[in-house]
């Protein structure tokens, strides 16, 4: 086993490829609540259960619009349907468009949550407290689920 230092290093077997690290914590893992089937889960895992969800929940793409223009052989006409000139219909490309905006909203919200931890970290400090109260059953489920980790303070939350 090797000691990780706080700085930047490059793995040899990758290219091109740089891994920084900027705080190592290593402290008892306090247990909190019990693991569920998966605790902090890959994402074989994650797809596994987009798939369950998906298989439940069937995804409904209302058109706002038959044709596409994302590209530049377009704009192709997807109605009746037809295909685009990369052969695309016109269930593929709103899956296609409701990703995107998707991605645009999580990126959005990503990055007001960052300005807010940003703005509270330099108002309290990283060791202020985090506590939602008695009505909260289960803190930052995300986070938790995701990362595996019951924040505590603020700069947790980093």
């Amino acid at each position: 086993m090797f000691e990780l230092k706080k700085g930047a290093f490059v793995v040899d077997e990758l290219r091109n490829v740089s891994i920084r690290i900027g705080k190592v914590v290593e402290e008892e893992e306090e247990v909190w609540e019990e693991a569920g089937p998966t605790p902090k889960p890959g994402i074989l895992e994650l797809r596994k259960w987009d798939h369950k969800l998906l298989e439940r929940y069937e995804p409904f793409y209302a058109p706002m619009q038959d044709f596409c223009n994302l590209c530049t052989m377009g704009p192709c006409d997807l109605s009746m349907n037809k295909r685009g000139a990369c052969g695309i219909d016109l269930k593929t490309a709103k899956a296609r468009l409701v990703t995107i905006a998707c991605c645009i909203g999580a990126s959005a919200h990503t990055a007001h949550a960052r300005h807010l931890v940003d703005h509270l970290i330099e108002e309290f400090g990283e060791d202020f407290p985090i506590d939602l109260g008695g009505d909260v059953n289960v803190e930052a489920p995300i986070i938790r689920t995701v990362v595996g980790i019951k924040p505590k303070t603020l700069g947790d939350l980093r």
